[in-house]
């Protein structure tokens, strides 16, 4: 049996991660080891986990870390402790009973590929991820791709994919880290960490899959500081660019499309074409939403 490690971050969230960890506690496949890094400025998450999961192991680390530095400090300890494949787990996300288990099993089929679930919204159970895509030459960092799985999708095992979003339910070997490092907490403390490690994996040939048959809800409860910027006034809204908070931020976003924009020369036209069309739809989203609530 391959040992397996699943790493969760937690800032100050032990709300979410309980529910996190509630979910873990009735997987249908129990053979893992949990490392929790605790990298918050309070002790309401080391109080919880002793009082509810007092098998899950703690990692204190700075609050300095960020999601990056957090992420790398429980793949290392993991690595560590002998594990062969690691699973990231943010703390606001809940696998469904059988994630877990399919996703093992997938790694018997595909051993060096990194598999992810199926992403969908806890709230309202819709999906927000499947397999997304970029496109840096345009200045789009991001491209959502299809919100609903069709009859051939569900067919498969696996769906091959060009990019995984976060560290949600994703399944990764350690003979990946071993191949193109960890992720970049020099460059990208918060955001943009993930879409450079699954870039520079699939640079490498590394396979990026999705499993269409299981599942992971994300709670958007506490989440970027720029989602819903239609309900921000001009100065909120501005902060989103400058705010490690914000996936808009624009310290990760130069550094993300530095890296990965295909003519290295030019990056700061697909920076400028992002923000453009960031601030172009920030307007009229705030037009309805002031309209709407008049």
């Amino acid at each position: 049996m391959k040992n397996l490690y699943i790493v969760i971050t937690d800032f100050n969230g032990y709300t979410q991660t309980l529910h996190c960890l509630e979910a873990l506690a009735v997987s249908q496949f129990q053979e893992f080891t949990i490392l929790l890094v605790d990298h918050g400025t309070t002790d309401t998450t080391k109080i919880g986990l002793a009082q509810d999961f007092p098998h899950v192991i703690r990692l204190k680390g700075s609050s300095e870390l960020w999601w990056t530095g957090a992420t790398n400090l429980g793949i290392r300890t993991a690595i560590e402790r002998g594990a062969d494949y690691v699973m990231l787990l943010n703390n606001d996300c809940y696998v469904t009973p059988n994630t877990v288990g399919h996703l093992v099993k997938l790694t018997e089929a595909h051993p060096d590929a990194i598999i992810a679930p199926v992403q969908r919204d806890w709230q309202s159970g819709q999906i927000t991820s499947i397999s997304p895509s970029t496109c840096f030459l345009l200045g789009f960092s991001t491209i959502a791709g299809p919100k609903k799985l069709s009859a051939k999708m569900i067919s498969r095992d696996v769906i091959p994919v060009t990019l995984i979003v976060g560290g949600r339910g994703v399944l990764i070997p350690n003979s990946v880290f071993n191949k193109i490092g960890f992720f970049d907490e020099k460059n990208l403390p918060h955001y943009g960490a993930d879409h450079d490690f699954y870039l520079r994996a699939l640079k490498k040939n590394i396979a990026l899959y999705v499993a269409p048959k299981v599942f992971v809800q994300i709670s958007n409860i506490h989440t970027s500081l720029a989602d819903n910027s239609e309900s921000l006034d001009i100065l909120k809204f501005t902060k989103t660019l400058r705010s490690v908070r914000s996936h808009r931020n624009l310290s990760d976003v130069n550094a993300l499309f530095k890296i990965h924009y295909p003519i290295s020369s030019l990056y700061s036209l697909g920076v400028t074409l992002y923000v453009i069309r960031y601030v172009f739809f920030y307007c009229l989203r705030r037009i309805f939403y002031k309209i709407k609530i008049s």
